[in-house]
């Protein structure tokens, strides 16, 4: 039990923190490009807690599904392998859903995907590194 809550607790973190990286760094100028497509500063903080509330909840079931199906191998290629999963199970469908209901440029949705890819990879590899069976 001690391992899968400071597996979700690493997995939150990671989390939250490739979303700042991600979204709040790497890809603002291309969101300030399309300057309806988000809500201001103001209007985000308002509303940090629903992101919080649901990234916490990605985070638990994605190590809680991990924990499921973890083997007896390398730890570092189940949690590559699992990240890759996630990746065409959430991140893809998701950035490619957003892509059709939004007015984003195809690039953007590229992008979604490259990092969420890596950000679930990552995530991945830390819940696998914490999970893996003691020596």
């Amino acid at each position: 039990m001690k391992r899968l809550i400071a597996a979700i607790v690493a997995a939150y973190v990671i989390l939250m923190g490739t979303n700042y990286l991600i979204h709040d760094i790497l890809l603002m100028p291309d969101y300030d490009a399309i300057p309806l497509s988000h809500r201001d500063n103001a209007g985000i903080a308002h509303r940090m807690w629903v992101m919080a509330i649901g990234q916490l909840l990605l985070a638990a079931i994605f190590t809680y599904i991990y924990t499921r199906g973890v083997e007896r191998k390398s730890w570092v290629v189940q949690g590559i392998r699992y990240g890759i999963l996630m990746t065409f199970l959430m991140v893809i469908p998701y950035s490619l859903s957003e892509y059709m209901v939004y007015l984003v440029p195809h690039i953007l949705a590229i992008k979604w995907m490259i990092f969420g890819g890596i950000q679930v990879i990552l995530m991945g590899l830390a819940v696998a590194a914490i999970c893996k069976e003691p020596a």
